[in-house]
Parts: structure tokens; C-alpha cells; sequence
């Protein structure tokens, strides 16, 4: 008898644990693999959309994989190392290793994961809507219930070619991301290089196109989808995906 009393006080912990750690939910970020010295010879993505997004998302004890096209390192373009969550970031080595090593996306299991958060940055433009492997990812999620697309800035640029029989996924969605007078205004370097303008592409695929006046803070949530509208829209896009998994979002400081 005290042989199986002993057994359950060892062994109960380990279960409480296990049963712990499979009620997680997990995330996938997903990064551009575009860039190139910073910004400088090609455009990557934002980091401070990255750090403030996965900061966020750890705070949560949300499980979190990063993803890129390519998979390996990427690169972000210029940013300030002087920002809190930036520096953050800079600190933790375990992070700075999971963004020298990121998951091909068309090695990623997407049954494994209760949401996508799509990273922006101008380099998402370029390879993010293209990758058929990305593609695959978010219809699984799209099909699925009980799970969350999600995106920041240029993100939704991973939406516009996808298709789910005759319809684009995101037609009828009220989704929000970098818009035209943003661009006009902040994206000169590479705005006439893009393949498209987002805000005119999401408007062509049916999506009901949300802004705020340039650089405000602004997200939209419509089904299963929640976008911010630019990089000052990431924390509260991060914390709506957060509460759209079930998890009360934390008190934080600005």
C-alpha cells in the first residue's frame, strides 16, 4: 500500500505536467527569407514587428516556431537596437538562434499549430504571397475550426493568392494592413519594385479593405482573422490572437 502511494506522489506531477504541456496552444510565425544586408540590397522583415509580436506571444506561454520560404537565417532590415523589446530580443540567445535557423514552411506541419501570425515587413511582399508551401499552411488553418490567421503590416501579403475552391479566402474579410498612403509616404525605396500594391490587392480579392490615418494603431478581427494595419499595430494584433486562443491577455506597460 505505501509502495503505491509513493508510486502515485512521484509519478502524478509528471502526469500534471504532460497534460500541461499538451494543452498549449502553439503558434507559427512566419518571417520573410527576402532579405539582404539589412535592408540595404534587398528588403527583409520588421523586427520590431517580430520582437514585439513574439515577446508577446512567450508572455502567454504560447509555443512559438518561426517559419521562413527558405528556411535558415533571415534577416531583418535596419531597425533601432535601442528599443526595449528589441533589446530583448538581442539578449536571449535562444531567439536570436531560432531566427539563424527557422523552419522551411515546406517542412512545417500545419495540423501541429492553432494559429499563424504572419511577420511584416516590406520583404514579405516579394516571396511571401508566391511560396505554395505557405500557402498549403494557411488553408489547412483556414479549413480548420477553432483557429486563427493572423498577420501585421505587409503579413496579409500571404493571403492574396490563396484560394479555397472558387473563392479567395479572403473575400468578405474586413482585414486591414500597410495602405496606399503608407506606402506614398514610407515605402519609396522599394514601393515601385513591389508586384503589387497590398491595399489595391486585397480590395481585388474581395476583402473589405479597414484603415486608420497613416501610423495609428489599428487592427481588424473578422472570423478567424486578425491583421494591424502597420508596425504600430502589433501589440494589440498580438494581444487579439492571444485572446482569440482563450488566453486573457496580461496587463503590460506601453
Amino acid at each position: 500500500m505505501k509502495k503505491a502511494i509513493l508510486f502515485i506522489l512521484l509519478v502524478f506531477p509528471f502526469i500534471l505536467l504532460s497534460q500541461s504541456t499538451n494543452n498549449s496552444k502553439k503558434i507559427l510565425m512566419v518571417v520573410s527569407s527576402y532579405g539582404k544586408d539589412l535592408g540595404e540590397a534587398r528588403p527583409g522583415y520588421e523586427f520590431d514587428d517580430f520582437t514585439q509580436a513574439y515577446l508577446i506571444f512567450r508572455q502567454h506561454k504560447l509555443d512559438i516556431d518561426v517559419a521562413s520560404p527558405k528556411g535558415g537565417k533571415v534577416e531583418a532590415d535596419q531597425f533601432n537596437e535601442e528599443k526595449a523589446y528589441n533589446q530583448a530580443v538581442l539578449q536571449d540567445q535562444k531567439i536570436l538562434d531560432v531566427l539563424a535557423n527557422t523552419i522551411a514552411t515546406s517542412k512545417v506541419d500545419p495540423t501541429n499549430y492553432d494559429a499563424i501570425y504572419v511577420v511584416g515587413g516590406k520583404g514579405a511582399m516579394f516571396d511571401l504571397p508566391y511560396d505554395p508551401s505557405l500557402q498549403d499552411l494557411i488553408l489547412d488553418l483556414y479549413r480548420r475550426e477553432g483557429t486563427v490567421i493572423s498577420s501585421v503590416c505587409h503579413g496579409p501579403a500571404a493571403f492574396v493568392n490563396i484560394q479555397d475552391g472558387d473563392h479567395f479566402i479572403v473575400k468578405d474579410i474586413e482585414i486591414t494592413g500597410f495602405c496606399n498612403l503608407e506606402e506614398e509616404l514610407f515605402g519609396k525605396k522599394w514601393v515601385a519594385e513591389f508586384p503589387f500594391k497590398l491595399e489595391d490587392k486585397l480590395k481585388t480579392r474581395g476583402a473589405v479593405f479597414n484603415q486608420a490615418d497613416f501610423m495609428l494603431s489599428n487592427v481588424s478581427v473578422s472570423g478567424k482573422f486578425i491583421t494591424g494595419q502597420n508596425p504600430f499595430s502589433t501589440t494589440r494584433s498580438a494581444e487579439e490572437v492571444v485572446k482569440a486562443l482563450g488566453i486573457e491577455p496580461m496587463d503590460r506597460t506601453l
